[in-house]
């Protein structure tokens, strides 16, 4: 496991039989108690909201793991830079540690140190195809995130950055000051490999999910979803991704009202 990347993503639910079927129908995944796997490998987890989120009515959401080589030294880090430790480090199954992270502008994620995590090739269709990080403000985290994880922030136009390890891009970042567009919150989300985007978005709301935004992401052509649980998540056109470019959110109207509602339940992904 290489210190500062991407290793895995669950969900916490409030109803997770619902959702396990909802996934399924969607990426074709094939679930159990909590690993949910594709063509045989594991790809993400879905489990049931704990009882103290519950009890502070956290919504449900997506949460991206990043690997790190000492995770005590990691925390300290992240409080020096800033940031504020909500979780940990406490045990995490098959003998790693982790520990829940809110970046100084208040986008959080999730740290794991330990065994190797085997899983889907990221990137193939029904799997994470990337993460991405979309705050107010990139000057107030470059610091801390380079601190962490030795990322390197390249700017690929205003406000818009290509984050690399080792030379090579793992998530593109994001600049977007306009609470209106952005959201009122930070936040980290999660994007699924999907390889017919208009299949995806009619499968989602014939299942109780919700679209709410068509969005350019560097990646290629995307939506923002709602699963019928109310988390967020994007799905990505795998077959027509582009060359990296600016965001471009399509919304408007009451829909962008919705979006607006539907991010903040994804920024509060921590207590």
């Amino acid at each position: 496991m290489t210190h500062g990347t991407f290793l895995w993503a669950d969900l916490s639910t409030y109803r997770p039989d619902m959702t396990r079927a909802f996934y399924t129908g969607l990426f074709g995944w094939s679930c159990g108690d909590y690993v949910c796997s594709t063509r045989g490998q594991p790809v993400a987890g879905i489990f049931e909201m704990p009882q103290t989120f519950q009890r502070i009515g956290m919504p449900s959401f997506w949460m991206s793991y990043i690997g790190v080589d000492n995770i005590a030294r990691t925390v300290a880090d992240a409080t020096a830079q800033g940031g504020k430790v909500e979780l940990g480090p406490e045990p995490f199954a098959g003998g790693g540690q982790i520990a829940l992270i809110r970046d100084p502008l208040g986008a959080g994620f999730t740290v794991y140190q330990g065994p190797a995590l085997s899983g889907a090739a990221q990137g193939e269709i029904g799997t994470r195809i990337g993460h991405g990080l979309f705050v107010s403000d990139m000057r107030a985290v470059i610091p801390f995130y380079q601190s962490l994880f030795g990322w390197d922030f390249d700017t690929l136009g205003p406000g818009f950055y290509a984050v690399r390890a080792a030379g090579k891009t793992i998530f593109h970042a994001h600049e977007i000051p306009d609470p209106a567009v952005r959201g009122k919150e930070q936040y980290w989300a999660v994007l699924f490999a999907v390889a017919d985007i208009n299949a995806a978005r009619a499968q989602v709301m014939a299942t109780g999910g919700a679209e709410i935004a068509a969005v350019d992401l560097p990646e290629g052509p995307a939506a923002l979803m709602q699963d019928p649980d109310g988390a967020a998540f994007f799905i990505l056109d795998k077959k027509h991704a582009v060359t990296p470019r600016r965001v471009i959110w399509k919304i408007g109207g009451i829909v962008a009202v919705v979006a607006i509602l539907v991010i903040l339940a994804l920024a509060g992904a921590l207590p």
